[in-house]
């Protein structure tokens, strides 16, 4: 089935849909569930639950009653109305009009399930989808779903079951609006203001299961339950870029109001059809569960940086370099790496400050992510001190600079009031790769007399940035970061750390350690 081909006639769609997964032709079924759904949605959760645990089929049933007896004493439903565990989120509680009995049964199944499962402190969206499930499933079945989606296949992802990852869950959909419908996010913030904006981001899973009529959920639901927890994101930028062409076509229906109620608003009176609004989340192109796993560990690194920071602040520094950059760390850091593997950041770490190896880094710039810019270089890593900058070529080189001084030192001034062409100290450092080997060129004037071209440690304005000077630059990069070049320098007294002293560059990172605005 490809997306040109009729949708199925009316009755052989589940059919062709439980055909599609028996047969392992996963791409046909996604599609078929995107454009041309068929109409019996119990027969279709069913199928994909199927299809799901086809290799490690468990009999939910009686393990179900079992923990009804354990937890409730026996099976009236008087006894479970409002009764909800400490994972679920009391503030969002969305029944979907089931009657009295469907939601006291779903409190007992949001009950029952982490009593199974007591590793799951914090489940959001436990509570919504044992809703959405209880309209069309039987209390057995949706059960079996929970527990499917709790303990997912292998690659899959449906629910974040700690406090932690559920903050990065929902802060992840800033960066991936910003990569994927940038032109539409920065509409919103001109028009409601950044701040706003960035506030009611944090809720955008509840513009899905709070604020979208129930047409759209259960069509939404069925792709989630197959394709797992990226489907919610591209639903998510959909309802932002739809929301975008709306007020971009009429401003004046802003109001006072703030971006928040206006988006609900928005999401509880959307009218198109269900297959435009699948079609717009669809439609985003390269999105991938590998992306948003990528997101996710940089905002993770981001949390832990600052935890670590605050932890220092409050108590000293405690932790040794084993202590601190562990195999789950570094593996996070060459997640969200274009450049390193696992044996060049460890070999990297070895060569930096020992003080600086007590903080946790995080990638703050690349141009991957965030284009090729040296206006949004300088802005996204000036206030992070020391810095490590790495460049990679189009033939393969990969190299850099471990920078001891915040770029934002570029725009200081000296006692005459001149801006300060070269700044830095001499704890900066070049360093190349060739292969998984690293050679370092640490600062010349360590034990030599200096003079004044061994103390070109860095330089940049807006239409450069160097690091190290003297008959040479060790290291330059141009104002669209794309060009540069390296030659031998004084300062370092390197070798050029490319095969060509003129290069091309393929990507460049930035990775921050003390960030000087906390």
């Amino acid at each position: 089935m490809t997306g040109s081909e009729p949708p199925p006639p009316a009755g052989e769609g589940l059919s062709l849909l439980k055909d599609f997964l028996q047969q392992g032709k996963l791409k046909e079924a996604k599609i078929m569930l995107r454009k041309s759904h068929p109409d019996d949605i119990a027969g279709v959760w069913l199928s994909i639950l199927g299809s799901h645990t086809r290799d490690s089929p468990v009999d939910t049933s009686d393990i179900y009653w079992d923990t009804v007896q354990t937890c409730f004493g026996g099976t009236d439903l008087q006894d479970c109305v409002d009764r909800t565990p400490g994972c679920v989120d009391s503030n969002h509680t969305p029944t979907f009009d089931l009657n009295k009995d469907a939601k006291a049964q779903v409190c007992r199944l949001v009950t029952c399930l982490p009593y199974n499962s007591p590793d799951i402190p914090f489940c959001p969206l436990l509570f919504p989808s044992a809703a959405v499930l209880r309209k069309y499933l039987s209390e057995e079945d949706c059960f079996a779903v929970l527990c499917m989606m709790v303990e997912p296949p292998k690659g899959m992802s449906f629910f974040t079951q700690s406090k932690r990852s559920w903050d990065i869950s929902t802060k992840a959909i800033k960066p991936l609006a910003l990569k994927y419908i940038k032109k539409h996010i920065s509409t919103l913030e001109r028009l409601c203001g950044g701040d706003q904006v960035d506030s009611a981001l944090t809720g955008w899973v509840w513009w899905i299961f709070e604020f979208l009529p129930f047409k759209y959920i259960e069509r939404i639901f069925s792709s989630f339950l197959l394709e797992g927890q990226k489907v919610l994101y591209r639903i998510g930028l959909a309802v932002l870029k739809l929301f975008a062409k709306s007020v971009s076509a009429d401003s004046s229906a802003l109001n006072n109001d703030n971006f928040n109620n206006q988006i609900q608003r928005f999401c509880q009176g959307l009218s198109i059809p269900v297959d435009e609004l699948m079609r717009v989340a669809f439609k985003i192109p390269r999105f991938s569960r590998a992306e948003i796993n990528k997101t996710a560990l940089r905002l993770e690194m981001e949390l832990k940086s600052l935890s670590t920071m605050r932890a220092e602040e409050g108590q000293g520094r405690r932790r040794s370099n084993e202590e601190l950059l562990t195999t789950d760390g570094a593996q996070q850091i060459v997640a969200v790496s274009d450049t390193l593997s696992y044996k060049k950041l460890m070999q990297l770490w070895s060569l930096i400050p020992e003080r600086i190896t007590m903080i946790m880094p995080k990638l703050v710039y690349s141009t991957n992510d965030d284009g090729t810019s040296l206006k949004t270089f300088y802005h996204k890593s000036e206030n992070f001190e020391p810095t490590i900058l790495l460049i990679k070529t189009t033939k393969g080189d990969i190299f850099g600079a471990y920078c001891s001084t915040a770029w934002t030192t570029r725009n200081e001034k000296d006692d005459r009031g001149m801006r300060q062409r070269y700044f830095g100290t001499g704890e900066s450092f070049l360093f190349k790769f060739a292969g998984e080997e690293m050679e370092k060129f640490c600062w010349v004037g360590e034990g030599a007399e200096k003079d004044r071209a061994q103390q070109l440690f860095m330089s940049g304005d807006n239409t450069f940035v160097t690091v190290g000077g003297g008959d040479g630059t060790g290291l330059y990069l141009d104002e669209n970061l794309e060009f540069g070049r390296t030659e031998s320098c004084r300062t370092f007294n390197n070798p050029p750390l490319a095969q060509e002293k003129d290069f091309i560059v393929s990507v460049v990172e930035v990775y921050g350690f003390n960030n000087l605005d906390w």
